[in-house]
Formats: structure tokens, C-alpha cells, sequence
């Protein structure tokens, strides 16, 4: 693997790949990588005959009081595991300036209303800052495919709308959530948790299955969302919140709809904010 600290460096890397006019996948992270990553890297392998994973923690997508500081970075091991997925190239930024010439001039690009709702309601002003840095990784590699998480439903969702319009002819990939064996989605965040707590918040899935199945046998939707509300609350898990959307997160506020469709739950844990969705 070809391990890039600056532009230059993966300039030089990629005007390689290109003279070979190899297909190239890029698998973003900012690192502290999991089984769910390593899972993104496996298919972009099979989209592409070269991979390129970034591991840069995006400090426009942490607001104030959140964990930009104390975010784990876990480079060394993080090399570890690209290495035996034999990961063609890795962009590991010496610093900011090699993602943002200038973090002040950036160009930010905006979430829109649905920027601001489920996740984003919470965490204001974070997904501008994902679709900032998404859309600056995308100029600097050019990549012909890109692979993201399905965990991360609402992020997945605005980078496609993002890519429409100022990327084009990148394919997008979405790649399912990977899970524990008690069901719980894999995420970085779950290292701030104790074994305890990681049974406790596989609650959060068990919510989300079962109200898909509720929804399946028509149990009323306002019925599904208190009780399922309900349940993670007997389980010590505060939410934020818990809802049923379309596919591209449109409100959904009725029963037998026939489409595609997500139930979406985000809860807190002793500080630790967890995400997970399931769809049907």
C-alpha cells in the first residue's frame, strides 16, 4: 500500500494509476477503523481494479462541545488493516492544510432542509461540514467510484444529492450495515462504551426491527413510534429520535405505505450518541 501524507505525494501516486488507466474506488474514513470499514474496502474491490481509502478527521463536521479532540486515531492499526486488504493507496494528510489550503475560505457546501432534520437537528451545521469535505476529496482524487456506509443513512443520502449535481459521473455505492453479534451496528463510537452498556444499546436495533415488523402487519404508525420510544426509555437509552421515512427520507405519516421505506433511531448512552436504521 502507498501511504500519501501530502497533495504532492498523492498526486504522484495517482498519476500513475492513471497512465494504467486503472478504475479507482475511494473508501473516506476518519479512521479508528472497524469491520464495517474494512467491509466498504471489500466491495469497492469488487467496483474497481485499484482502492483509495482517506483517513482524515474532518474538523468542519464537529460543532462545539462535541469530540473532535478525543475522536480516536488510531493510525498505526489503521495501516494494520488497510495493509491486509491489500488497499492500493492511503491519503493520511500530515495536516489539515493538505485537505483545506485554507480552512477559513472554504467553500461550505449546504445540507438544505434536510440537513437540519433527524441528525442534523441535533448536530447543527454538521452535515454541511461532511458535504464540505466530501466534495473536496472528490476535486482532489477524482475517484470513478465511491463506497459509503448504509449506517450512516442520512450522510449517504445528502452525498448522493450533493454528487448529482457537482459530480456526475461518480458512481455511488451503498454498502449494508455490518453489525455484532447482539446486533448493534458497528461504529466507532462504540469504544466509548463498556461491554454493559454495548448490550444495553443493542436495544436500539432490536426497537427498529421490531417496529418494522408492526409496520408489515399494519399496527398503527403513531402506535409503532410511542412504543418503540417506550421500550428504549425501559432499556436506560434516552432518544432523539425515532422515525419512518421514504427512501430519500421523505416524511412518511401513514400506514400501508408500499414503497421502500427506513425506520430511523438515534439515542444517547451515558454521552455517547448512537445511530442505526433498518430497511424494508
Amino acid at each position: 500500500m502507498i501511504i500519501t501524507r501530502t497533495r504532492k505525494e498523492l498526486d504522484v501516486a495517482l498519476k500513475n494509476f492513471s497512465k494504467n488507466s486503472e478504475k479507482l474506488a475511494l473508501i473516506p474514513t476518519m479512521g479508528n477503523l472497524h469491520e464495517g470499514h474494512l467491509s466498504l474496502i471489500r466491495i469497492a474491490k469488487k467496483h474497481a481494479s485499484k482502492t483509495i481509502s482517506t483517513i482524515f478527521v474532518n474538523p468542519l463536521q464537529f460543532g462545539k462541545n462535541e469530540d473532535y479532540d478525543k475522536y480516536p486515531r488510531t493510525h498505526e492499526d489503521d495501516i494494520k488493516k488497510l495493509n491486509y486488504e491489500k488497499c492500493d493507496i492511503l491519503f493520511l494528510p500530515v495536516n489539515n492544510k493538505e485537505v483545506f489550503s485554507n480552512i477559513e475560505d472554504i467553500k461550505t457546501i449546504h445540507s438544505g432542509i434536510l440537513g437540519s432534520e433527524l441528525c442534523g437537528k441535533i448536530r447543527p451545521g454538521h452535515f454541511d461540514g461532511v458535504l464540505t469535505v466530501v466534495n473536496k476529496l472528490f476535486e482532489i482524487i477524482n475517484p470513478d467510484v465511491a463506497v459509503f456506509g448504509a449506517k450512516d443513512y442520512q450522510q449517504e443520502i445528502l452525498i448522493r444529492q450533493m454528487a448529482v449535481s457537482l459530480h456526475p459521473n461518480i458512481e455511488l455505492i451503498k454498502a449494508p450495515i455490518i453489525r455484532a453479534e447482539n446486533g448493534i451496528a458497528l461504529s466507532s463510537r462504540n469504544n466509548y462504551l463498556s461491554e454493559p452498556e454495548l448490550e444495553m444499546a443493542a436495544n436500539l436495533y432490536k426497537s427498529l426491527y421490531h417496529s418494522a415488523q408492526s409496520y408489515k402487519k399494519n399496527v398503527d404508525l403513531k402506535t409503532i413510534i410511542s412504543e418503540a420510544k417506550n421500550y428504549l426509555i425501559s432499556k436506560k437509552l434516552i432518544p432523539h429520535y425515532f422515525e419512518l421515512r421514504d427512501h430519500n427520507l421523505n416524511k412518511i405519516d401513514i400506514n400501508q405505505f408500499e414503497g421502500k421505506k427506513v425506520f430511523l433511531g438515534s439515542v444517547t448512552i451515558n454521552n455517547t450518541r448512537l445511530i442505526d436504521n433498518i430497511e424494508f
